[in-house]
């Protein structure tokens, strides 16, 4: 069993209707919701399945930054998001 926690920040996009999730130490790891709550939701499954693959993939996994270490913008929410890989994984 696997368990990570990273930070993601979700901010509301400017141009459209919706709430934009990055992970700041995860490269392309992104989603989004339609909500503030359902963009939430939605970052347990972008962060688990990349780091799935990562992992399976050998693919050094970075270390997660503390919460004073990461910038981000005015507005924006900085959210704790907890995932277990094996949960991603086909039994």
């Amino acid at each position: 069993m696997t368990v990570y926690k990273y930070y993601a920040v979700i901010h509301q996009a400017e141009d459209e209707d919706a709430f934009i999730v990055d992970f700041p130490d995860i490269e392309n790891c992104f989603t989004e919701g339609e909500t503030l709550g359902h963009a939430v939701e939605m970052a347990p499954d972008a962060l688990g399945l990349l780091l799935s693959v990562e992992e399976d993939e050998n693919t050094p996994i970075p270390k997660a930054s503390s919460a004073k270490d990461i910038d981000f913008p005015e507005g924006a929410s900085l959210v704790l998001i907890e995932v277990n890989t094996d949960d991603f994984r086909e039994s």
